[in-house]
């Protein structure tokens, strides 16, 4: 990790996570912050539920060093810049914003997994 860098939300493409995730550099996790209900119609693989509005501690898995890839809704989900807040409150070092959020990723034709999670 560049620590030039640390500590500042970035912006990346659907296209750019999809490539990460097929070449994973650790540590890195996908935080899908949208409802229950709309990652139960889809999702990103491996991606971890969380709550934008209730996000007080590092997921289970992860800590400050870790990286966040925030997924949204769309463009237009305030609930990925809550999200990147909260995880800056956290002192987490680095935070990137999926631009397009889920949408723009179905649209690019990239894979996702529907139907209900393991509990």
């Amino acid at each position: 990790m560049d620590m030039h860098f640390e500590g500042i939300v970035f912006h990346t493409y659907a296209d750019e996570l999809a490539r990460r995730l097929e070449h994973a550099h650790p540590p890195f996790a996908v935080l899908d912050v949208r409802s229950k209900g709309e990652r139960e119609r889809r999702r990103i693989a491996g991606s971890l539920r969380a709550d934008a509005a209730s996000l007080i501690a590092f997921p289970a898995g992860t800590d400050e060093k870790t990286e966040f890839f925030l997924v949204g809704a769309d463009h237009k989900d305030g609930r990925v810049r809550q999200a990147a807040l909260a995880l800056k409150t956290l002192k987490a070092r680095r935070v990137v914003e999926v631009t397009g959020g889920l949408l723009e990723w179905v649209r690019r034709g990239l894979p996702w997994d529907s139907g209900r999670e393991a509990a």
